[in-house]
């Protein structure tokens, strides 16, 4: 991964040391980072797992501008996280233990219209909240305390055709056989609608952090997203499988949100999501169904200017498996956040307790109900 980054940056040197030859060097930089500590109670942990789960996080960034003359202008982020985790989840080998990694690593030339960025970054786009079949690049647990994506190792460029609608693509290295993942996606203002199209070319690949790594498929999908007193959206995504036959598979969300007039305003949100595929396409659903259909919803209100409560809330319409995530959210300071936190699950029908949002197995699986505290200081 370092030998990944030490490329970037000496490629983006290499094209500042030509820019600065005739111009101004200009260079600022600010220090960013954040302690979280947390820890969580397992209820019923399986025979032979610890109680608590708990993980400590130390990042460390630094980020500014690098460069500009009357045109251009190059900035950059450098970041990296240092994590400790111990528990089941490191029992059951759902994490490491210790984690040290780079979280971004960037340089990014901007004119205004047009922008290129290199490095690794965070390359998230579409409409939907809680599912969301165009986040091609998206590691976030959305119902996790302060939920982030990792991002990749990429470029992107982004061309500015109006204040309304650009048009992006990048290049990931799919770090297999040499390929790369490559795609492009526009996005536009059509009256109040905002509407997006993307198309990408999906190799196997080595990036065993997204979903479908192992899969050559052609990728296409479009987003809707307006208002009218309710805000509601679309988003949507075809797979073509690469084999001789092409199966396809189909991934789509409806949502609406509305924020109600009580208290300090009660923000509420529901998505529907379906996933469906053809009887080729590579099955990765742990029960053998083609079929998913899942609701979700939120719901989020401000107590006061120091205290914000949500909830999530997930159902699968397949197994009659559910999932409750409710949050508070203190701030102690202006950058000292305290949550506390808790997860609840079951299984609506009678027998087998082995749901998609809800498990009981002898393994720890991530889905066992547990309730925890968090503390984020930001600096």
């Amino acid at each position: 991964m370092l030998k990944i980054m030490k490329f970037w940056f000496l490629g983006w040197l290499s094209f500042i040391s030509y820019l600065t030859a005739s111009s101004a060097f200009a260079f600022d930089y600010s220090f960013e980072g954040r302690a979280k500590l947390g820890s969580s109670y397992i209820f019923d942990s399986p025979n032979g797992f610890e109680d608590f789960d708990s993980e400590a996080e130390l990042r460390l960034g630094v980020l500014g501008n690098a460069w500009e003359n009357d045109t251009w202008r190059l900035d950059y982020e450098l970041s990296a996280d240092a994590k400790q985790a111990d528990g089941p989840s490191v029992e059951s080998r759902l994490r490491e233990e210790t984690d040290i990694d780079f979280f971004r690593a960037w340089l990014r030339l901007d004119n205004g219209d047009f922008k290129i960025r290199g490095g690794r970054q965070k390359i998230l786009f579409g409409s939907g909240t809680i599912y969301r079949p165009l986040g091609l690049f998206d590691t976030r647990d959305v119902t996790g305390v302060v939920p982030e994506t990792r991002g990749v190792d990429g470029v992107r460029s982004t061309w500015f055709l109006s204040p309304s609608s650009f048009l992006e693509g990048w290049l990931v290295p799919a770090k297999k056989d040499g390929s790369i993942i490559t795609g492009v996606r526009g996005e536009s203002l059509i009256g109040d609608i905002e509407v997006g199209i993307v198309a990408q070319y999906h190799p196997r690949s080595d990036l065993k952090n997204l979903a479908d790594f192992n899969q050559e498929m052609v990728q296409l999908g479009y987003h809707l997203k307006g208002e009218n007193e309710i805000g509601f959206w679309n988003e949507s995504r075809l797979d073509i499988e690469m084999q001789s036959s092409s199966p396809i598979r189909f991934d789509s969300v409806f949502g609406v949100d509305y924020t109600f007039d009580l208290g300090e305003g009660l923000h509420f949100l529901m998505e529907y999501f379906l996933t469906t595929r053809q009887k080729n396409f590579t099955l990765t659903d742990t029960k053998g169904q083609r079929t998913v259909q899942q609701i979700g919803f939120s719901m989020d209100q401000p107590v006061g200017i120091d205290i914000q409560w949500q909830i999530y809330g997930l159902y699968d319409l397949r197994d009659k498996s559910f999932q409750l995530v409710p949050q508070i959210e203190y701030s102690i300071t202006e950058t000292l956040f305290l949550y506390l936190h808790g997860r609840a699950g079951g299984n609506i029908k009678e027998g087998e307790k082995n749901g998609r949002l809800h498990r009981r197995t002898g393994v720890f699986n991530g889905t066992e109900s547990l309730i925890g505290l968090t503390l984020v200081n930001y600096f």
